[in-house]
């Protein structure tokens, strides 16, 4: 009798074969899974730190996310001297002279400065994600251009946020900013803030 078929040992390099391969392919399917989660954590960690330094300090203190083209996924922190109420007007205004700057603009000392002493320079997402849009509870309509501002107060506060992070390919997550505890918490999805209040 002819029979065919595979020996052990073909069937085993098959096998290692397709091991090799998974081990290989894996890391880069769950990357921007990775990358996103390792960002969540930072935030978590960054808004805790810049909350208790508004207390500790009594300063109202603002996370500062940049929606602009190529630099859509920077971030860093301001603090201002003392508690300043968030007047959703001028914010509105700062952000559109922001926008309109020119070198010659006899403008007024700005209320908020940089402080390093949370992140020592401008920090970045990862590769891929970027800031698509942001809705905070003074903003009257969301931001999707300019510069986006979380505000921090000096009674242990944070401004109700959604912040939404795109990864490309039509992966967004929205990191969601409790005002009460501070917390930064992730949902896997687009989620608008009005959405999340209800």
């Amino acid at each position: 009798m002819n029979r065919r078929g595979f020996t052990l040992i073909e069937v085993m390099i098959v096998l290692a074969i397709i091991a090799g391969l998974v081990v290989i392919g894996a890391p880069r399917l769950f990357k921007k899974q990775t990358n996103i989660r390792a960002t969540t954590r930072q935030f978590m960690s960054l808004t805790k730190t810049v909350r208790n330094k508004a207390r500790i300090y009594n300063s109202t203190y603002r996370l500062v996310l940049n929606l602009d083209g190529d630099n859509a996924g920077t971030y860093w922190v301001e603090r201002a001297n003392g508690p300043i109420p968030v007047d959703p007007d001028s914010a509105e205004k700062e952000r559109e002279r922001q926008k309109n700057k020119s070198k010659d603009d006899e403008a007024p000392p700005p209320k908020y400065a940089i402080d390093t002493s949370v992140l020592k320079k401008e920090a970045h997402l990862p590769d891929g994600f970027r800031f698509t849009q942001v809705e905070t509870s003074s903003a009257k309509e969301p931001i999707t251009t300019g510069a986006a501002y979380i505000h921090f107060f000096a009674e242990g506060f944070v401004e109700a946020a959604a912040v939404q992070i795109s990864g490309g390919n039509n992966l967004v997550w929205t990191l969601v900013f409790n005002p009460l505890t501070g917390q930064a918490d992730i949902i896997e999805k687009a989620q608008s803030l009005k959405d999340i209040q209800r």
